[in-house]
């Protein structure tokens, strides 16, 4: 017995009791022809008719509690498993209907954990492979919530022209990458960094790190390695159209652009960042790869390659989605060859755009 059940049944019996103790004084009090005589009033109330209602309510009370309660309940719960049954699938199609049309409504109901749950469960359901679906859930997850800004509209221009400071061609012949990024987001960090180095191993931990805008890879060949001055450099950084200041530093093996925002600067709103920076690139490397860094919704990329000695571009698009990757060619014999990358929907962290290029001289020797 629960402890609201005691408490009802405690309340009838002291109720039963009191009746009860009522209608036997009442009863009593109409045999004592004294005691009218000492209150006169008396004699004009039906003394014994109360007193037979108070006594008899008493006893039917403590009859009921005591003969009819364990029927009560039974019924009562007849009634609640009817009701329940009868207007269950109503109750299960406005739940499911909130939360679909409301989902705050389940973030204050449902702890993570449990929403983990129900997102990795109905994806099992479409998929109808659980593993399959916990495997891509939490690769998805993790990428999306370390980043530490989302993206929209990136566009992105990339110059590539000869390097003449160096050979012409040949060993450590060079072109110039001049690469310009647009986009539009709510910053979280009020640091970029620009980073640079020789390192394979901490090219990797770079690109981990959410506070890096850009990172960086040069294999040192003819005498240059990723601390050399020309080999990386940031040219402006603008927040809304303003400049911001830059500040580089050089270490042994590597350099570093790092850029400081106001703290208040796109903390609530979406502002737009823009950015240039210069590296060189290897001729006989062949490719030019970007990655994206953050989740970005809409990219937009023109590569122009003029005066390169390059007679074609192919392009590998490493982006995982149900839209197609639109490329787009420049028309052949202009001055200015192109090539153009456009993906209108979601891009993450590790998915990336690499060009891969032919050079003229090369195919002189066949």
């Amino acid at each position: 017995m629960t402890p609201l059940q005691r408490l009802y049944r405690t309340k009838l019996t002291l109720l039963a009791v009191i009746l009860t103790g009522l209608g036997a004084a009442f009863l009593i009090a109409s045999r004592q022809a004294d005691l009218s005589a000492a209150v006169p009033w008396l004699m004009w109330l039906p003394l014994s008719e109360i007193g037979s209602t108070l006594f008899g309510s008493g006893l039917i009370v403590v009859a009921f509690n005591y003969i009819s309660e364990a029927d009560a309940d039974e019924r009562a719960n007849e009634r609640l498993r009817k009701v329940l049954k009868e207007e269950a699938p109503a109750i299960r199609d406005a739940v499911i209907d909130g939360f679909a049309f409301a989902p705050d409504a389940l973030t204050a109901v449902a702890s993570p954990e449990t929403l983990d749950r129900v997102v990795r469960n109905t994806l099992a359901i479409q998929l109808g492979d659980q593993a399959m679906a916990d495997d891509l859930y939490a690769d998805l997850r993790h990428q999306v919530t370390t980043a530490t800004e989302r993206r929209h509209d990136m566009r992105v221009s990339v110059s590539l022209s000869p390097w003449d400071k160096g050979p012409v061609s040949g060993h450590g012949s060079m072109f110039v990458a001049t690469i310009r990024r647009e986009y539009r987001a709510e910053l979280a960090e009020t640091t970029r960094r620009f980073a640079c180095t020789s390192s394979p191993d901490e090219y990797r931990e770079l690109l981990l790190d959410p506070t890096n805008a850009v990172a960086w890879y040069f294999e040192p060949v003819a005498g240059l390695d990723a601390a050399s001055p020309g080999v990386f450099e940031l040219l402006d950084f603008t927040v809304d159209g303003r400049p911001r200041p830059t500040r580089r530093s050089k270490r042994s093996g590597g350099q570093s652009f790092t850029v400081t925002l106001d703290a208040q600067t796109g903390t609530d709103h979406e502002v737009e960042i823009a950015y240039t920076y210069r590296v060189l690139v290897q001729q006989h490397g062949h490719v030019l790869y970007l990655d994206f860094g953050a989740p970005c919704k809409g990219v937009d990329i023109d590569f122009t390659y003029a005066d390169c000695g390059i007679r074609h571009v192919n392009v590998l698009d490493f982006i995982a989605g149900a839209q197609p990757t639109r490329i787009t060619r420049g028309p052949k014999g202009t001055s200015s060859p192109s090539v153009g990358v456009r993906y209108d929907g979601w891009v993450f962290p590790k998915s990336g755009v690499a060009f891969g290029w032919v050079l003229d001289r090369e195919l002189a020797h066949f």
